[in-house]
């Protein structure tokens, strides 16, 4: 027996120590990530004077006019840091319309052409060669004002650990580097701009830009693929590559702490397919907050290298794998106040999940796919999660002191369960009585069936009264909220219910194809809660919804922070909350029929896109052609205007009654500010007449001045009310001349 107990001691020795030690690849590559950013003071290199220079690197045109360039940081005899200091200027090709929109919504200007005294480079490509084809250098270290001038710039900065980047720019320029090709990583820093060429990214090209001087973080201003990728079309910016994409994710994870909520102990491995032609260096993910301990690839030793407060791991093959092949990584890590508790890549096409918990005895847990509790060693539980839905993001609420369970049920007889905890007790300043609470959330599912169809892949719902993140199968909002009174003139507790209700239908079952249709799980989930807080209040909440939100974006313009929609993560969630369900509101009165007052056609394109979004991946173009479906016409000139683009036109219209040939007419002029000269946009009015009639109108502004008449009417026009029901999401001003 002890010589079975000393192979076992050995072997897990050996196994360890073939974990953690590193291989000389990853020595070399330790001792180059410091390289490349010593201090530039003491960095002796070539120095370089030139005149017209100029570089081409994909979308910019470096254009240096004449000055010193300084090359410096040296890895295997090649230089991976440029400094110039002179006279330049740098021209930046955008080829999309929604881009260049989206920089102008951050440095108001569509263009980049910008002249320049000083341009920080980190490249991997051939600048260098380049530059030795025409100039003659010399050694020398860098001059004391040059360096300076670099740290009073912060160009140095962006790559240092302070800045939480998505990737780690350091790790992305070595593997380029370690790749030698005209088409390496290139990273420049001028005036309050950043420009990013990086092979190794789905959308190689990044815009920066520095939103406040002297700011630590950079604006990702515009994004887009490579130019030879030919994609210069709007609806054409969600086919983009992804290295890789998740299958599976599997493994077991034990809960501990006094809460519940910590992971002690997790093993993951995490499934995935080669979408490259070849590749050797994959970037994964893992919250910050979560400690790696380590990583195995395809149940072997692999390098890898991860920065503490960065998500972002990259990982090293030992050999090139290929377009089709599956690889697995598994993943040994720890931690607390988790937003991801698994892995994941960049591609967000979810993937399958079968998880095994272990927990303290007497911690409860709630998440979609959940089985029955059994009893494990050390007076712990366990439980398997094998949910039917695929996950691209998984959250759970953990819960330490038990609860009961009180079941009811919708009109349609679907099963909603609430949650009682035994610490929420009635006494608690904030409590909200179960009359209320209850109630409240059997509304709303029964208001959305009706709105957005019933729901496909969830047999029922749990009503959790803890935390704000809901998952499919799980509706979570507290019961004890403090300072209720604030709530009452938006619609009170049912703000809440609706909020988290509305994520059964856009949440985290929704398939986008891209980061950049990730906006409209936030923005079609508002939306179905607006229209049932309108639907539930006396008052007309929907509007003073809309309205706080059209405010509150006017705000944000004034800051210059308003974001097109169509740049997807990069505009924010609360820019999906704002400008997101104006976009439903508009298409609603786009395909409203003033006519017979019927919202058939909206009605039945949201029901169709809850089903689609939820059933298969979908595009933002695809919602742009359910759109038209039920439109019945082309709506590019919209989505152009108010999706990819950030428009909020300004009104300003004229208007006069005038009876001829025994009837009365209302003629019109509208001028048009803030809108290209291309704009178009159909906006309602409605006429009361002074016998009380109404009626309905639907008039095209056609450029930056229009003109419009309506009518005959019988009765004389008593008012003219423009833009009714906020059809447009613009100012107006409206006069009546007499």
């Amino acid at each position: 027996m002890k010589r079975v107990i000393i192979f076992v001691l050995i072997f897990s020795f050996v196994f360890s120590f073939s974990l953690w030690a590193k291989s000389d690849f990853m020595k070399k590559f330790d001792g180059d990530y410091d390289l490349i950013d010593v201090d530039l003071l003491t960095n002796e290199g070539e120095e370089f004077t030139v005149a017209d220079f100029v570089y081409q690197k994909d979308a910019a045109t470096f254009t240096f006019k004449k000055g010193v360039i300084h090359l410096l940081r040296y890895v295997d005899g090649r230089p991976t840091t440029a400094l110039f200091s002179g006279e330049g200027n740098v021209k930046i090709n955008i080829p999309t319309q929604a881009e260049r929109m989206s920089l102008m919504a951050i440095c108001g200007d569509s263009l980049v052409d910008e002249d320049f005294e000083y341009c920080f480079i980190r490249f991997s490509d051939k600048f260098d060669e380049k530059l030795r084809e025409q100039f003659e250098p010399v050694v020398k270290k860098l001059k004391w004002a040059d360096f300076t001038k670099i740290q009073q710039e912060q160009a140095d900065l962006y790559f240092k650990p302070v800045i939480q980047h998505t990737y780690d720019n350091k790790f992305q320029q070595l593997i380029s580097i370690y790749e030698p090709s005209a088409d390496g990583y290139f990273w420049s820093d001028f005036n309050r701009f950043n420009y990013t060429y990086d092979p190794n990214r789905p959308e190689e090209n990044i815009v920066s830009y520095e939103f406040e001087p002297n700011d630590f973080a950079m604006t990702e201003a515009a994004a887009f693929q490579k130019l030879s990728s030919g994609i210069n079309d709007n609806s054409q910016l969600s086919q983009m590559s992804y290295p890789v994409t998740a299958l599976e994710c599997t493994g077991m994870i034990e809960m501990g702490g006094m809460d519940g909520r910590r992971l002690d102990d997790a093993t993951i491995e995490m499934k995935m397919v080669i979408n490259e032609d070849s590749l050797k260096y994959v970037n994964t993910f893992l919250h910050f907050n979560l400690k790696l301990d380590s990583l195995l690839y395809n149940g072997g030793a692999v390098d890898y290298h991860r920065r503490k407060d960065f998500q972002v791991i990259g990982t090293v093959l030992p050999e090139y794998k290929h377009k089709g092949d599956t690889i697995s990584f598994t993943y040994f890590f720890r931690g607390k106040d988790f937003d991801n508790v698994l892995p994941y890549v960049a591609d967000p096409t979810p993937s399958k999940v079968n998880l095994e918990f272990y927990a303290p005895g007497g911690y409860n847990y709630l998440m979609p796919g959940m089985g029955e509790y059994e009893k494990a060693d050390k007076g712990r539980s366990k439980f398997s999660v094998t949910p039917e839905i695929p996950f691209h993001v998984f959250r759970f609420q953990g819960y330490a002191s038990g609860f009961d369970t009180l079941h009811q049920a919708s009109t349609l007889g679907f099963p909603i369960n609430f949650i009682k905890s035994k610490n929420v007790r009635r006494s608690m300043e904030g409590y909200v009585a179960d009359e209320i609470y209850e109630p409240a959330f059997v509304d709303a599912f029964n208001f959305m069936v009706a709105k957005a169809g019933p729901l496909k892949s969830i047999d029922q719902i749990y009503v959790f009264p803890e935390g704000f993140t809901s998952m499919p199968g799980l509706v979570e909002v507290p019961q004890v909220f403090r300072g209720q009174e604030s709530f009452s003139q938006i619609g009170g507790f049912n703000v809440f219910a609706g909020h988290s209700m509305a994520k059964q239908w856009f949440g985290y079952e929704t398939k986008p194809a891209s980061y950049r249709e990730n906006w409209l799980k936030y923005a079609a989930g508002e939306y179905l809660n607006m229209m049932y807080l309108g639907h539930q209040s006396s008052v007309d909440m929907y509007y003073i919804h809309l309205m706080i939100k059209r405010d509150s974006l006017f705000n944000l313009q004034q800051t210059n922070r308003d974001r097109t929609l169509a740049a997807g993560d990069r505009a924010g969630d609360a820019m999906f909350t704002i400008r997101g369900p104006w976009l439903f509101h508009m298409l609603r009165y786009l395909m409203y029929d003033v006519e017979t007052n019927s919202e058939s056609k909206f009605n039945r394109f949201f029901y169709e896109l809850a089903y689609k979004v939820n059933k298969e991946q979908f595009t933002n173009d695809d919602v742009v052609k359910l759109a038209e479906k039920y439109y019945g016409e082309p709506l590019d000139w919209f989505f152009n205007q108010f999706f990819y683009g950030n428009l909020c036109p300004e009104f300003n219209a004229e208007y006069k009654i005038d009876q001829k040939e025994g009837a009365y007419y209302i003629s019109g002029e509208i001028k048009t500010d803030k809108a290209p000269a291309d704009f178009k946009m159909p906006i309602l009015m409605r006429v009361a007449g002074k016998d009380g009639s109404q009626s309905m109108h639907r008039v095209m502004i056609n450029g930056t001045n229009s003109s419009f008449e309506i009518g005959p009417f019988t009765a004389e026009p008593d008012e003219l009310v423009f833009n009714e029901l906020y059809s447009v999401l613009s100012k107006d001003n409206l006069k009546l001349i007499k």
